[in-house]
Formats: structure tokens, C-alpha cells, sequence
């Protein structure tokens, strides 16, 4: 192998290595709690796909926390802050304000059923956490 064919292998190689970096937020744990919803990179954009998992079941037994990580891209083309977004319950009963990539945010859901939430700022965002007693 000549010297051109190792350089132009190991380039292969280190663009094939940056590739597989994933873009979970420095604030989210590995792996993510049973109690977790990850906003994904590229939200704004996936609509209800935007949330994993989507919907969320938790128990009320469990104590009824749950909390987003704001996963989604820091810098780059989206500005100095990333992509910020916010969790809006549908029913309007709990709000995040604007939370940038890393951020988290937690309530406490007291009541078991359906919960629906969106992103005020990306409206196509939306979830649901189904809370059982």
C-alpha cells in the first residue's frame, strides 16, 4: 500500500469515527430514566417524533415526576444558543420557559390519565404523558 492509499484510509477512517457521535445533551444521564423525554436533535422539525419516548406512561405510585432533557444541537447554524424550545402542558398547567440544549426541566403530575404537552415555540412538537394511579 502505498503512502497516498494509508493517508486516504485513515482520512476514511476519521470521518467514519465522527460520524457515529451521538447529540445527547451533557445534562441527560445514560441511559435515559424511565421517567426521561428526550427532545431529539433536529425537534423543530419531527413533529410528534420530536420527543422520545412518545407518549411516556409513568405511575402516580412512582411519584408522578417527569422530566424533558433539551437534547437537541448547541451552536452551529441554529445561533450562539442552539435550538431552545420549552415544554407546555395543553391544558396549560405547567410551562418549562425556554430551556437551550442541556437544559432540563421536571414537573409533577398528580393526576392519573392523559397529559398532553407541545413546544410553544415549534407548536408541530407535541407529546403526551399517560400517568396511571
Amino acid at each position: 500500500m502505498t503512502q497516498a492509499q494509508i493517508a486516504a484510509a485513515l482520512l476514511v477512517l476519521m470521518v467514519a469515527a465522527g460520524c457515529g457521535s451521538d447529540s445527547t445533551g451533557a445534562n441527560q444521564p445514560e441511559p435515559l430514566p424511565s421517567n426521561g423525554i428526550s427532545i431529539i436533535a433536529g425537534a423543530q422539525t419531527k413533529g410528534s417524533a420530536a420527543f422520545t419516548p412518545n407518549p411516556l406512561s409513568i405511575s402516580l405510585a412512582g411519584g408522578g415526576t417527569v422530566m424533558w432533557f433539551n437534547n437537541d444541537e448547541a451552536g452551529g447554524v441554529y445561533g450562539g444558543t442552539g435550538v431552545v424550545h420549552n415544554i407546555t402542558a395543553d391544558d396549560e398547567s405547567f410551562a418549562s420557559g425556554s430551556l437551550a440544549p442541556g437544559a432540563t426541566f421536571q414537573t409533577i403530575l398528580t393526576t392519573a390519565g392523559e397529559h398532553g404537552y407541545h413546544c410553544s415555540i415549534h407548536p408541530s412538537m407535541q407529546g403526551s404523558v399517560t400517568v396511571t394511579p
